[in-house]
């Protein structure tokens, strides 16, 4: 199974006439605007070589757009775009924008081949910049043009946060993993595997090395990330970015999942392990030391919604913070003790869990999140009008007896990132190592996969996944 691997906004930088504009310390780090990235490749700005979303079937029109924007520093909120569709935002010199790119298009006439290039992109970059006159900059830390200084509008600095709601348009049935350079804060996503899927976040921007040079056969963009020893930034930039992967190849459990790095490079997130101990790999790539000579430390989040919690794990989102276990391999190096927050729609956008891993040293660490709690063997078997799920666990007796309740999750073709479940048996009480719980075919029919939840008081005994038969 494929993952993704996903670059800092600094190695996105393009200059107008497509080439990369890697910045050094206090330059001018700019990118192309909005128009550049609409145009055809056949216009003599793009020079042939890089496709616009004009090459797209459907053009601009069909292409995603943000459709509301706000800079948030202290009490102080800042509308920067409302209502926005796929026309540039009108902006005057200074003002704060964004970018919405189309990475590994075909241009027109070129014919799709993998590893060349897609009909509609497999990737989608999001970047906030500020309207340097011909370009756009990105680099927040440092804000200028090539004409001299500029003040932004609103200002944006490292403490600011960031609101943006993006809408998919044609492409969202497409949506799988996405990724944020910055500090994730909230995560809202909706109509899933729709074409009017959107996708709501709120954010801090983050700091990103930038390397002088890259290594011999460049891995530390790959999937996996490999071969990205670097020995230290040429300069840092602060910036806020986004990237939706739309490589439908990859498996869907985890769509609408997200994850975020600070002082990194790249990021790459796959599922892995075996269906009975599933896991999560996790990478970031960046440089050893900073610009100055201190010790580069980054910081990875990864937020995994209700639905991939559920259907991959086998886990309820209000378990997950102490279900997870998180191991380090790969380069040597260090970190601090992994955290798992259980998030909810009301304060955070969506229900899941948040694993956080701070101050880890580079070049390439690989994070393995994987279940603490053991699933144990369970069946469910339809006689009648009745469906009974049965298991054994030597954890409960009479004289300790356990709760146990089942989830219908649905039939097992239908869409693994729906979080939906319904109760069909609540805390029923086992006093037998033998369990039988009965309930009804039109609860739980035949072919519906479900969960099942046993515990000790408080403590959970198992979270099982399971298939009427």
């Amino acid at each position: 199974m494929a993952g993704i691997a996903v670059l800092g906004a600094a190695t996105l930088g393009v200059t107008s006439d497509g080439v990369r504009a890697d910045p050094g310390p206090q330059q001018y780090a700019g990118m192309p605007n909005q128009d550049f990235a609409d145009l055809i490749s056949t216009d003599p700005m793009k020079g042939g070589y890089h496709a616009g979303w004009a090459d797209m079937p459907g053009g601009v029109e069909e292409r995603p757009y943000v459709s509301a924007l706000s800079v948030t520093n202290g009490s102080t909120v800042t509308q920067v775009i409302t209502n926005g569709g796929t026309s540039r935002p009108a902006t005057a010199t200074g003002d704060v924008t964004a970018v919405v790119s189309p990475y590994n298009l075909c241009r027109v006439n070129q014919v799709p081949a993998p590893g060349s290039c897609y009909a509609t992109p497999n990737r989608v970059g999001v970047t906030v910049t500020y309207d340097a006159g011909h370009t756009d900059g990105y680099d927040f830390a440092s804000t200028g043009s090539p004409e001299g200084p500029l003040t932004t509008s609103p200002v944006i600095d490292a403490t600011s946060v960031i609101d943006m709601t993006v809408r998919l348009n044609s492409l969202g049935k497409k949506l799988r993993w996405s990724w944020v350079n910055g500090e994730l804060l909230y995560w809202r996503t909706a109509n899933l595997g729709r074409d009017d899927a959107t996708v709501r976040v709120r954010f801090r921007p983050a700091s990103a090395p930038v390397p002088a040079s890259w290594p011999d056969g460049n891995g530390c963009t790959a999937t996996p990330i490999f071969n990205c020893d670097i020995a230290h930034a040429a300069s840092e930039y602060l910036g806020a970015a986004l990237m939706f992967s739309l490589d439908t190849t990859l498996d869907p459990v985890l769509t609408g999942a997200v994850f975020a790095t600070r002082n990194a490079i790249a990021g790459y997130l796959q599922p892995g392990g075996t269906p009975d101990a599933p896991a999560l790999d996790l990478q970031a790539a960046s440089t050893h030391l900073k610009s100055d000579g201190a010790l580069q430390k980054g910081t990875l989040q990864a937020f995994l919604p209700a639905a991939g919690l559920v259907n991959l794990y086998g886990v309820l989102p209000s378990d997950a913070g102490t279900a997870f276990s998180t191991t380090r391999s790969g380069d040597p190096g260090s970190n601090l003790a992994p955290t798992y927050t259980s998030w909810n729609a009301a304060q955070h956008g969506a229900d899941g869990m948040l694993v956080t891993v701070r101050d880890i040293t580079f070049s390439v660490p690989k994070y393995r999140v994987k279940g603490k709690v053991k699933p144990i063997g369970t069946a469910a078997k339809v006689r009648g009008r009745t469906t009974t799920v049965s298991s054994t666990l030597s954890a409960c007796s009479r004289k300790t007896p356990c709760a146990a309740t089942v989830y219908d999750l649905g039939k097992a073709t239908a869409a693994r990132f729906t979080s939906s479940r319904k109760l069909v048996v609540n805390k029923a009480r086992v006093a037998d190592r033998a369990m039988a719980l009965r309930t009804t075919t039109a609860k739980l029919p035949k072919g519906n996969r479900y969960l099942l939840v046993v515990r000790s008081g408080t403590k959970l005994i198992t979270s099982s996944l399971g298939k009427v038969s």
